[in-house]
């Protein structure tokens, strides 16, 4: 397994990943990220730890808006063909063996890993990993396993990790809905956890583990969008992306903790509003994107397409040569991926082959029938075209949902539960 702090095929990768997910989603600038800026000489040894809500797209959106190379931890069984292994160990990307693995030297195995992941700290590298040793397509954190925190305990027990520094931050990996496209993404790092006053973390004992696994879980939900558990997730889901869409960013924390709360005292009325608000029409917050349409209108936010026309030809001309790709690798991941979570893996990874294959041929096919000069010339015009547009493809997306749903404004579940209160 490699132990350097970077690999060129992660780095000739990277461009490419960050175009395709992009082109997937809207995604917002990281915050926080100067917590991964260093001014002194020898940066230290940095663990992120993450919530896991959406399959390899987790790693994805991280590896390619972070601006060190991440090393995660990665599920075993993704390594099982020759050739992916070779491909995902030079994306810096180490197995970890789980119990539904079936593996008979498992334990060794993962000490093989984390040993791997030791010696990359001590070389100044960043990793990655997801305490929750699973993933699930819901927007809360979930309880930590104590993997994570044995982890830790190990790099400590290294001189060379001890002197460099060792950095471990909550980093929220966040999906306004996980198989959308042009939905947003967004990334938030915050600050680095104190180690210490923690007894026994050093000797790697039982207690020392809770107790780093509760300062971790609490450090990532202070920089979370945590939903409600059990029948209410949904309802409060819905009143998140009103609030997202009445801010255009992430919901505001405080007014979300107040519906959390109001909806946890009276959980049948809550529950009943936002199943007669899906009866009147408007589509589930997993499905569609009515309610943060409905929080854009109502807090005067409606889209106006007027302002987007100059982007009217280059629209045209990405719609007509490849805009297509990205709604039939949607349909096509409803389809064949039955885990929510990763369709979105199924579908960035579809678009970018297609979209770019696309690309490669009209470019050719222009070669052929004007002069090689073109080729260039042409991959350049729809790639630029397909940059200009975007906007103009999220003006068209939203000004439709916001047409569906103005009838539903005055609906009980959107006054009571969701409009922000005086």
């Amino acid at each position: 397994m490699p132990l350097g702090v970077s690999h060129f095929v992660y780095s000739l990768v990277r461009p490419w990943g960050r175009w395709g997910i992009r082109l997937w989603h809207r995604v917002e600038q990281v915050k926080g990220a100067h917590y991964l800026t260093s001014g002194g000489a020898v940066p230290p040894a940095r663990l992120l730890f993450s919530g896991h809500q959406n399959g390899l797209a987790d790693p994805i959106l991280a590896c390619v808006s972070l601006e060190p190379q991440l090393h995660f931890f990665t599920r075993a069984d993704v390594f099982r063909h020759r050739v992916a292994r070779w491909f995902l160990l030079r994306l810096n990307m180490m197995p970890i063996f789980r119990a539904i693995d079936r593996i008979k030297d498992l334990a060794e195995r993962n000490r093989q890993t984390f040993a791997a992941a030791h010696s990359r700290l001590e070389n100044g590298a960043t990793c990655g990993i997801f305490p929750e040793a699973g993933h699930l397509d819901e927007r809360r954190i979930r309880r930590f396993r104590h993997g994570s925190a044995r982890f830790i305990a190990g790099a400590m027990q290294r001189p060379a990790i001890r002197e460099r520094g060792l950095e471990v931050l909550p980093l929220h990996l966040d999906f306004e809905r996980y198989s959308g496209y042009r939905t947003g993404a967004r990334l938030c790092l915050g600050p680095p956890i104190s180690l210490d006053g923690i007894a026994g973390l050093a000797e790697d004992v039982g207690t020392a583990r809770v107790e780093l696994s509760d300062r971790m879980r609490d450090a990532l939900l202070d920089c979370a969008v945590h939903l409600l558990d059990g029948p209410l997730y949904e309802p409060h889901l819905a009143a998140c992306r009103f609030l997202e869409g009445c801010s255009g960013t992430w919901p505001d924390a405080q007014r979300l903790a107040e519906i959390a709360d109001a909806m946890l005292e009276n959980p049948d009325r809550a529950l009943s509003d936002f199943e007669d608000a899906l009866a009147s029409g408007l589509r589930h917050p997993r499905l569609a994107d009515d309610f943060a349409a409905a929080g854009r209108l109502c807090s005067g936010r409606a889209t106006r397409l007027e302002r987007a026309l100059w982007r009217l030809p280059a629209w045209v001309v990405f719609t007509v040569t490849t805009g297509w790709w990205p709604r039939l690798a949607e349909f096509a991941a409803e389809r064949r991926v039955k885990q929510v979570a990763f369709r979105t893996t199924f579908s960035i990874t579809l678009t970018m082959v297609t979209v770019t294959l696309s690309w490669a041929m009209l470019s050719l096919g222009a070669g052929v029938a004007i002069g090689p000069w073109s080729v260039p010339v042409v991959f350049l015009i729809l790639r630029i075209s397909q940059e200009v547009a975007m906007p103009m493809e999220d003006a068209i997306m939203d000004w439709r949902n916001e047409r569906n749903v103005r009838h539903h404004l005055a609906h009980p579940f959107l006054t009571d539960w969701c409009e922000p209160r005086p």
